[in-house]
């Protein structure tokens, strides 16, 4: 499906991490998950430039579930404000795993950006995510609200992102004016071209996503849900636009072709990001593989350029 084979330098990056695991994500106990995420988060950004941000402030923020912790980084003279929620499978990851993540998109667009700490799988299955990700733009909504106003998130994040845009469509707000998706999790379709293409990884397999699916979006609240996956909405019309990156090697990539697809035929106007060398997760290791470096810098271009469009 790629004729472009992935970036070296990512495999030696990923070598670091050790041989694959022996067992499944559906083995594994949720600490157990989010543990190894910490610890690749570690690896992916060991000797990492430090990114000064003017003014970073934790913050608690009231949801309908309870207290949601974020995260604000601000600059001196904000040009936007960006809610951004961080991936890992709705299971693991958190503020501190994406903080470079956050820190360099605040510096390279200017913006507000607010970090959200939603709760999880499995103690808090759907709608818990989804809710908090809601309750956390609303909020921030009333930050600033001269300025443009964003959502974004790279893969359980971006399908977080995506699915707020839409419940802020029905329902007629919050505002949000454009959404970023970074390689998101779009549908449960586990037979399309992309998920035979790169049934086993490098990163994830067919089966470890299949797990973190059923977890999430088979669970009685998210059965056929937009809000759970958006590329359930029967119609993308009327959404903001958007940004939607893809890795060339990510079992997503089929449905995040096709979700970019359906937006622009909805009349959405959508700008893509393809990286056909970098493998799902590449933000993460941006600091540490300079290709993935270049598609941060490319991302955040495209989000100024978003930024720009949504003022005019």
């Amino acid at each position: 499906m790629n004729e472009m084979p992935i970036d070296p330098d990512v495999i030696k990056l990923l070598d670091e991490l050790g041989p694959p695991a022996p067992v499944s994500a559906a083995d594994l106990t949720a600490e157990e998950l989010r543990q190894g995420m910490r610890d690749a988060i570690a690896i992916f950004t060991r000797d990492a430039e430090p990114i000064a941000v003017h003014r970073v402030t934790d913050e608690l923020v009231t949801g309908r579930g309870g207290e949601i912790p974020v995260r604000v980084y601000s600059p001196e003279t904000p040009s936007s404000v960006i809610v951004y929620m961080h991936g890992g499978a709705w299971i693991s990851g958190d503020i501190d795993t994406h903080d470079l993540v956050t820190r360099r998109l605040s510096r390279d667009t200017g913006a507000v950006v607010v970090s959200v700490d939603y709760r999880m799988l499995p103690e808090h299955p759907f709608p818990a995510p989804f809710d908090d990700a809601c309750d956390a733009v609303a909020w921030a909504g009333a930050l600033r609200p001269d300025l443009p106003f964003l959502v974004a998130g790279d893969s359980a994040g971006g399908t977080l992102a995506a699915c707020v845009a839409l419940r802020a469509r029905d329902e007629h707000g919050p505002r949000v004016d454009a959404q970023v998706l970074v390689y998101p999790g779009i549908d449960d379709d586990l037979e399309a071209p992309s998920m035979l293409a790169f049934r086993d990884g490098p990163r994830i397999s067919l089966d470890d996503l299949r797990f973190f699916l059923q977890q999430y979006a088979s669970h009685e609240a998210a059965l056929g849900s937009p809000y759970a996956l958006p590329g359930r909405a029967t119609s993308l019309a009327g959404l903001p636009p958007a940004v939607v990156v893809i890795a060339g090697h990510d079992l997503l990539r089929s449905a995040n072709e096709d979700y970019a697809r359906r937006l622009r035929d909805a009349g959405v106007p959508v700008t893509v990001q393809l990286d056909p060398e970098l493998v799902h997760g590449w933000i993460d290791f941006a600091p540490r593989v300079p290709s993935a470096d270049r598609a941060f810098g490319r991302l955040t271009d495209s989000v100024n350029d978003l930024i720009v469009r949504v003022t005019a």
